[in-house]
């Protein structure tokens, strides 16, 4: 009887131990290679996901839209993308909120072939977008009606990620498409024209944030603000350390080592500790997605963000 009641006293304490010692595991969609989610990089180099007791896991996608159905079906539990792309989800009956800004940003320009020479010009041009749905595919339809432009006079090209976009501009199979950095000093240099630089329409952009279905940002409340407290970390590490955010850019980004520095020095400030979400630009985006068509009605921003994590953890 001694015997079994310590074996049983070990197993409990085995049991125990193995219980305490459990990484509850998230998978974690970003919607592209990009210098946006260095934080992100950071954070996981550092192990600053494994201090909190995660175990977190990302998949990279080449579109938000596929990013998206991933998320729709249960394949990841949280989605870093484009808020444009999130809007799509919401439109589409689905409970996905934004609770967490991860860069705010409009980094994208539109570069075209060098004959290409106004967005005047653009009736019959073929531009090229990463999928329909995507932020690539907003903002190219946002650009053209900025120069009274509909976008239905020209040709949308479903093309992929940003280098494969650059790929279809070089060799001509495109007129013009929206790049960032550092394909957007690569344009430069080749002589490939800069047709417009968004900023001039979205000074103050949401260009990155994490998003998850309501359900279970109720669920897993606790490991979402051990997530993001590791974030947080990321977020300050890579404000402070330039060198350790380099490096995981070159490894994760796979960024030339000769644009790193300066990839870094464009990004730094747009990466929020507080998580705070650039929301002001919001309204018009839904404003301009209805009265386009592709929204059957005016989603509001409150239905979009849920503030509480931001408020929880800000401080």
């Amino acid at each position: 009887m001694k015997g079994l009641l310590s074996s049983l006293t070990l197993l409990f304490w085995v049991l125990v131990i193995l219980a305490g010692g459990a990484s509850a595991k998230i998978v974690v969609g970003l919607s592209s290679v990009n210098i946006a989610f260095l934080p992100v990089y950071v954070a996981q180099e550092k192990g600053f996901f494994k201090d909190e007791g995660l175990d977190v896991q990302f998949v990279m996608f080449n579109a938000g839209s596929t990013n998206l159905q991933s998320l729709m079906g249960g394949d990841i539990q949280i989605m870093g993308s484009a808020f444009v792309e999130t809007l799509g989800g919401r439109a589409a009956g689905f409970d996905i909120k934004n609770f967490w800004g991860i860069c705010n940003l409009m980094p994208f320009e539109l570069y075209s072939q060098a004959n290409f020479r106004s967005l005047k010009e653009s009736k019959g041009k073929r531009f090229a977008i990463s999928r329909f749905g995507s932020l690539t595919d907003f903002l190219t339809r946002a650009t053209l009606q900025h120069h009274g432009v509909d976008p239905k006079e020209v040709t949308i090209l479903q093309i992929g990620s940003t280098p494969a976009r650059f790929a279809a501009l070089a060799a001509g199979a495109v007129d013009a498409s929206v790049v960032w950095f550092p394909v957007t000093e690569i344009a430069k240099g080749q002589g490939y024209r800069k047709l417009f630089d968004l900023k001039d329409i979205f000074p103050e952009w949401p260009y990155e944030t994490f998003a998850a279905r309501e359900g279970w940002l109720a669920k897993e409340r606790a490991d979402v603000s051990k997530f993001l407290r590791a974030y947080q970390r990321g977020v300050k590490h890579t404000w402070d350390n330039k060198d350790d955010a380099v490096r995981a850019m070159r490894k994760y980004v796979k960024i030339d080592p000769a644009y790193a520095p300066a990839g870094y020095d464009q990004y730094r400030t747009s990466f929020p500790l507080n998580g705070v979400i650039a929301e002001k630009v919001i309204p018009t985006v839904i404003d301009q997605e209805f009265e386009n068509g592709r929204l059957k009605r005016r989603i509001t921003t409150e239905e979009m963000i849920d503030r509480s994590f931001i408020k929880a953890l800000a401080k």
